[in-house]
């Protein structure tokens, strides 16, 4: 099992832009980035007693997350995510789904994930089961996401970071959202396993501020 490093900065929008330009000529850039990046939706599940909401505010350093996602509104390839996480030491675990199986999650119909072939699947079953777990918000943004090999590098710059407690519209077209952060607050993430890079970490000591917690499930909760 590999544990991988996330650590997070909110940046300001001319910070990014200048930030990118330096990236795109030292990693390679993601496939779906596009002139405006690639849009990225999440339908974050929590406990009855919103134990992973309460996690984060109450400063625990064991976290666990369960979320769905969808990547520019295509609806039909649908990833159930586990992530947990230990300070800035996380590990994530995907199980891809249908739209079908994402609805019967979005109506507390878990039963599927118990028939599965998966170990994973089952765990999360028991999960969602055990603690009365249900959909509690949609968070929707767009990334620019860049890479470098070693390490499994990966810094990711995020804007429009928006959110709604409307869950039922997580698999809509196009659905209403509210702002969580000011337009022009960015949020760069470096994700690497091993170390990082020299090169990628110098970039960095010029965004003169410490790293901080960034949860867009919790900006979503407190909308």
């Amino acid at each position: 099992m590999i544990l991988r490093k996330e650590i997070k900065y909110r940046i300001s929008l001319s910070e990014a832009y200048s930030l990118q330009q330096k990236l795109e000529k030292i990693m390679d850039a993601d496939p779906h980035n596009g002139a405006e990046g690639y849009k990225i939706r999440s339908l974050y599940f929590d406990s009855l007693n919103d134990a992973a909401l309460k996690e984060v505010l109450d400063g625990v350093e064991e976290k666990r997350k369960l979320r769905l996602r969808i990547y520019n509104a295509e609806i039909e390839k649908v990833k159930l995510e586990y992530k947990c996480k230990s300070d800035t030491d996380g590990i994530k675990k995907v199980i891809k789904l249908n739209a079908e199986q994402a609805a019967k999650m979005m109506g507390g119909d878990y039963g599927f994930l118990e028939e599965m072939d998966s170990d994973l699947a089952r765990k999360i079953y028991l999960r969602l089961l055990s603690g009365f777990y249900l959909p509690r918000s949609i968070v929707e943004y767009r990334r620019h996401a860049y890479f470098y090999e070693v390490g499994d590098t990966r810094v990711t710059l995020d804007t429009e970071i928006k959110g709604t407690t409307m869950v039922d519209s997580f698999l809509e077209e196009e659905i209403f959202t509210f702002p969580l952060l000011p337009l022009d607050v960015v949020v760069l993430e470096l994700k690497y396993n091993d170390f990082l890079p020299c090169f990628i970490k110098n970039l960095t000591k010029e965004i003169d501020r410490l790293p901080r917690a960034n949860s867009k499930y919790v900006l979503s909760r407190l909308i």
